[in-house]
C-alpha cells in the first residue's frame, strides 16, 4: 500500500474526458492499494503528453517503454473491473 501525494492526484487531472475517466478513479481507488513500483511507473507515465496518453490508452500507438506499457495495461484492467459501478 502506498500513500498517493496531492501532487500525483493533481497531475492525474488532465482535462480530457477520456483520460480523466481512466486516471482519476485509478489514482483515487486503485493506486493506494498498489506497491511502490506501480506508483513509480505511474508517476513516470504522467510525464507523457495528453496526446501520447490518449493514443496509448486507445491503442493507436504503443507506449515507448515497457514500464509504461505495463502500467497502462494495469490501469485498463482496473478500469474494466469498475465498469458499471460507481458511475464510471
Amino acid at each position: 500500500m502506498v500513500e498517493v501525494s496531492g501532487k500525483v492526484k493533481w497531475q492525474s487531472r488532465r482535462g480530457m474526458r477520456e483520460l480523466d475517466l481512466m486516471l482519476l478513479p485509478f489514482v483515487e481507488i486503485d493506486l493506494p492499494k498498489c506497491d511502490e513500483k506501480i506508483l513509480k511507473d505511474y508517476v513516470d507515465l504522467l510525464e507523457a503528453s495528453d496526446l501520447e496518453l490518449v493514443r496509448w490508452f486507445n491503442g493507436t500507438c504503443e507506449a515507448d517503454t515497457q514500464s509504461r506499457r505495463d502500467v497502462i495495461a494495469y490501469i485498463k484492467k482496473c478500469h474494466a473491473t469498475r465498469m458499471g459501478k460507481e458511475g464510471v
